[in-house]
């Protein structure tokens, strides 16, 4: 029978997809785990897969559609048995829930055009240009023998036009009925314009020389300002972190990590070691924070509606920065696996991230995160809450700064982080336990080994 292809539901907040590009063309052959089309989602651009044999009989959306609501059908595939009438079978089947799609989107087009049609309305129903005249205090042409003392007669856009004695109105503004027409459309102080026709006459070319001066300022005030459509991924990243900052009561800490020996002990790790084998100081952090997670399992928990959920394995979140946006793929059970395996596992999720090739369990769940703003020289922060999660880490840079040691100051390496938590969760003093045991980890690196 016809198989209906539909617009797949790929991540837990996804409503509704962006088919970026179909990667098959209507007539092809299409076999099991042949790409037939790449579906932009709320966290990043997927990949369908078949998984049925036959020929791609029709596609319903072309490329760069959007808002296109999960389980809407986008295509057809037609099997080697199938007749046309099975096909219209399965298309009127599911008709109905892509008629209520392109019904929002004709009701949207319909409110933009009765806008415009209002607007055009408004204009065709502004008053006389006489009539505003009066108001304005501007005096154009009325044929009274009593006004004109002379008559001159030009053309201007086939519109007879008299000359007044100036004399009489010093103090008035004499313009030609279309010019004061435009300026009532165009919103313009006839005060601020010098004509150029007769007597100082402000005709149609001193209105129209005045909107192509306002318009280059416009123009250069607007030259660097752009609007970009909002993406997906920015949406659910704006809606995730404004229900953090809104619902999540956040608290912070701060502490300050002597990392000389952890410099010490990475240059030894990385000794004979390939450069893109080479370990991070962001995977050590990595292995430190979730052994102090497992030390300190009151932290290792999320707020639910009815309990608090307390984990049994350490899986981190570590924040990758894409373009317009992030990721927070996860290292689990953290706690148990070794440093160069979470090296490898970061190389892989930071490169699988940055050309959007993650899938949803990659990124998935999660108990805690970092964020890591280190390489970009920033000394601390304080970062936001994922929910559900009940804290992140914030690490800055490692600086050289001088500290007491003993009864000496040395300079060292500092390393300075920020833990943000969820007080419905973890208490300050559950907090203040778990950076001292990650102080810990971090200055005397060998307790990773034991």
């Amino acid at each position: 029978m016809a198989v209906p292809i539909l617009m797949p539901s790929l991540s837990p907040t996804m409503t509704e997809g962006n088919l970026a590009k179909w990667c098959k063309n209507v007539g092809d052959e299409i076999k099991p785990g042949d790409i037939i089309a790449e579906v932009e989602t709320d966290k990043a651009t997927m990949e369908i897969e078949a998984i049925d044999e036959g020929v791609l009989d029709k596609v319903l959306f072309e490329d760069g559609a959007e808002g296109i609501a999960v389980n809407s059908l986008i295509a057809v595939l037609k099997g080697k048995d199938d007749t046309d009438e099975k096909v219209k079978e399965l298309l009127v089947k599911y008709k109905g829930l892509n008629e209520v799609n392109s019904k929002e989107k004709l009701n949207e087009n319909n409110e933009m055009q009765d806008v415009k049609n209002k607007e055009i309305n408004e204009i065709k129903g502004l008053p006389k240009a006489s009539n505003e005249a009066v108001k304005e205090n501007i005096i154009a042409d009325d044929k009274s023998n009593e006004e004109i003392n002379n008559y001159n007669e030009e053309k201007e856009n086939n519109i007879q036009i008299d000359s007044i004695n100036t004399n009489k109105f010093q103090d008035r503004i004499i313009a030609s009925p279309l010019a004061k027409r435009l300026a009532i459309q165009n919103k313009i102080d006839l005060k601020n314009i010098n004509g150029t026709g007769p007597k100082g006459r402000i005709v149609k070319k001193d209105i129209d020389l005045f909107l192509n001066k306002n318009n280059e300022i416009l123009n250069i005030s607007n030259k660097y300002n752009k609007n970009i459509k909002i993406s997906s991924m920015r949406k659910v990243i704006a809606d995730r972190l404004s229900f953090s900052k809104n619902n999540i009561p956040h608290f912070y800490l701060n502490i300050k990590c002597n990392v000389d020996n952890l410099l010490m002990a990475r240059q030894q790790m990385n000794e004979n070691v390939d450069e893109k084998n080479k370990i991070s100081i962001n995977d050590i952090i990595i292995k430190a924070l979730a052994l102090s997670l497992n030390k300190v399992p009151e932290a290792n928990c999320s707020w639910g509606e009815r309990d608090i959920t307390y984990y049994g394995s350490v899986d981190i979140s570590v924040a990758v920065a894409v373009k317009d946006g992030l990721f927070t793929p996860v290292i689990r059970s953290a706690e148990v696996i070794q440093i160069s395996e979470i090296s490898k596992l970061m190389k892989d999720f930071v490169y699988r991230a940055k050309e959007g090739k993650l899938k949803p369990s990659d990124y998935e769940g999660g108990n805690f995160s970092i964020s890591n703003l280190g390489m970009y020289n920033i000394d601390s922060f304080s970062a936001i809450i994922n929910p559900p999660q009940s804290g992140i880490l914030a690490v800055g840079a490692i600086k050289k700064l001088p500290v007491v040691i003993g009864e000496e100051i040395k300079i060292s390496n500092t390393l300075s982080c920020q833990l943000s938590g969820d007080h419905r969760v973890i208490d300050g003093a559950v907090g203040a336990q778990l950076l001292n045991e990650f102080k810990s980890i971090i200055e005397n690196p060998y307790k990773m080994l034991l």
